[in-house]
């Protein structure tokens, strides 16, 4: 990627290092800021599914394959249900204390 960036030119090592850092950095930057976040929690769960269901559909047998999807369908269902529910219906507004 840094290649495709700077065409033929060589870069240094302190020069290649730096500009990963600083591209890390903004990722780590932008993860925070969806950290917390139901949009967080879906896309990390996304990425954990995504990992599962990769290993178990390369490496198990069609048993195990079926219960992880039959797994991954509950999980979805519920997820979905959850977003909807979170759409409906609002969080409660604050009591005001009695005056």
């Amino acid at each position: 990627m840094l290649d495709d960036t700077y065409g033929n030119d060589k870069l240094s090592p302190r020069a290649r290092m730096s500009l990963l850092r600083s591209g890390l950095i903004q990722r780590i930057r932008l993860l925070r800021k969806f950290s917390g976040t139901y949009v967080g929690y879906s896309v990390a769960c996304a990425i954990v599914w995504a990992i599962i269901l990769a290993a178990v559909w390369s490496q198990a047998g069609d048993a195990t394959r079926h219960t992880f999807t039959v797994f991954f369908g509950g999980w979805a269902i519920g997820w979905l249900s959850a977003s909807i529910g979170r759409v409906v219906y609002p969080p409660p507004k604050t009591r005001r204390p009695a005056a």
